[in-house]
């Protein structure tokens, strides 16, 4: 046998997906079944504890028994990518809306991917402050053209459930009403870092799409229209001040 296929005869037995080359690992008194499942329940067991790092919320809501079946499956279905471990998972919600039973938990989804947004805003990298002199410095007929980018920490989503009020009703230091009403409508979400806490805050119809618009590398002008449309009361300069200062938006050109 050629080394790369007993690497991947011993990746495939790991992983459940083949164990006919384990006769290869054969030694001593210990079974080759044996030797691969001290592997096998490292790796999964690994990977299980980093998927509930991530997902604490998905995991409260569906209970122990499924979360560790959901990210059995979720490892066997996708291979991690990077050497980096915090990069993983970033398919789990899209597994969790192919699960059985999908329907009675049509919120799971949109919370898992809450979550990651969470995540990924938690280890993204810092960026200093937009110098407002350089907004001054622009000539007033070059406003429409300006693009604006936003913090490396920021995610923008929507979705058709109340899944912020969803998240922020498991988090452990919650006092208030536990029960969420799911048809009371959806949510805009921007999830942002700040200093070290990441925050999650609802925005409005057209905070989301100028925010999406800059995420997309529209121009100022087209952005504003598009935020006009979605709610003919926008206040871009209002909008400008507030996500400014706070960091939201970082940088012009």
């Amino acid at each position: 046998m050629q080394l790369a296929q007993l690497e991947q005869g011993f990746l495939d037995g790991v992983m459940d997906r083949d164990a006919s080359v384990a006769n290869a690992f054969q030694a001593g008194d210990i079974s080759a079944e044996k030797r691969l499942a001290i592997y096998h329940n490292n790796v999964f067991s690994n990977y299980r504890s980093a998927l509930e790092a991530i997902y604490p919320v998905v995991s409260r809501l569906v209970g122990e028994e499924y979360f560790y079946h959901a990210a059995n499956r979720y490892v066997r279905s996708y291979s991690s990518r990077s050497g980096d471990i915090h990069h993983y998972g970033r398919e789990f919600a899209e597994l969790l809306a192919g699960l059985p039973g999908e329907a009675e938990l049509a919120y799971l989804p949109d919370t898992a991917r809450l979550e990651w947004f969470i995540h990924e805003a938690f280890h993204a990298a810092n960026h200093e402050r937009l110098d407002l002199s350089r907004l001054q410095g622009v000539a007033p007929e070059e406003y429409g053209n300006l693009r604006f980018k936003l913090h490396p920490a920021a995610r923008l989503m929507q979705s058709d459930f109340p899944v912020c009020k969803i998240w922020q009703a498991n988090q452990p230091d919650y006092n208030g009403e536990i029960a969420v009403d799911l048809n009371q409508g959806g949510e805009a979400l921007l999830i942002m870092r700040r200093d070290f806490v990441v925050e999650v805050v609802t925005v409005s119809r057209s905070e989301f799409a100028i925010l999406s618009a800059f995420s997309n590398g529209i121009n100022f002008s087209d952005a504003v229209e598009l935020a006009l449309a979605a709610e003919p009361g926008f206040d871009p300069g209002e909008f400008l001040q507030e996500h400014v200062l706070n960091s939201t938006l970082i940088d012009i050109h």
